[in-house]
């Protein structure tokens, strides 16, 4: 694929569920490498909107361009791959299979991409050393603390060498010092490794660490500080 200086443009954004109107014409720019935050009160559309730039919803109308690219324009075959291959995700709850290791819960996406078993595990291996999980990979979820979960989450989401990361409500599960843990830790990966990320939350201290910060309200979006 080729790499635009504009990760994401998004045009006259809509959606809608039955006659509730929840994004009212939603732009949004951002370039490659950029740290963005949206916040907002809950039920402003926030999620809706991270759901739709990780192709996991569909528009009502509008444009979303990533990379370049219109996902939306793809056959569903098209579109699960883009999606594999170019967007990772971190969610409030970490949603790791209690059956596996963190190893194997961080391997997943690679191996749903047919990447050689040995490279994918080798890479799930590099990433949890990178993220500071080296004594807990062979753990299972149940046997790691909450922001080693949310860590492992953040190594499976990056598993793919994604060019855009999504996360929503990250930290929120999270007591504060881990939060602050994991803000740290969005700031380094977005610096190192070039990554997009884009982040929904409620905490102003996790918004003020961003590159640009926005907010919905009201269905639309609005850039603030």
């Amino acid at each position: 694929m080729i790499n635009f200086v504009t990760m994401i443009e998004v045009q006259n954004l809509v959606k809608s569920y039955g006659s509730l109107k929840v994004l009212k014409g939603v732009n949004l720019k951002v370039e490659k490498g950029k740290l963005v935050g949206i916040l907002g009160k809950s039920g402003t559309g926030k999620s809706t909107f991270l759901h739709i730039l990780g192709t996991l919803d569909q528009p009502d109308g509008g444009e979303v361009l990533i990379n370049g690219q219109n996902p939306f324009k793809l056959n569903t075959t098209g579109l699960a791959r883009f999606r594999n291959e170019n967007i990772g995700f971190v969610f409030q709850f970490h949603h790791l299979l209690s059956e596996f290791s963190a190893l194997e819960n961080t391997a997943i996406p690679a191996l749903i991409k047919k990447t050689d078993k040995k490279a994918a595990f080798g890479k799930a291996a590099e990433l949890l050393d990178y993220l500071g999980l080296n004594d807990r990979m062979h753990h299972k979820p149940e046997e790691l603390s909450g922001g080693e979960q949310q860590r492992v989450a953040v190594a499976r989401a990056l598993i793919n060498d994604p060019i855009l990361v999504l996360a929503d409500e990250p930290t929120g599960n999270l007591d504060t010092s881990t939060s602050r843990d994991m803000h740290n830790l969005f700031v380094k990966l977005g610096r190192e490794l070039s990554i997009t990320f884009v982040i929904v939350t409620h905490n102003v201290e996790l918004g003020q660490l961003c590159d640009m910060r926005y907010e919905m309200k009201d269905g639309l979006l609005s850039q603030i500080g």
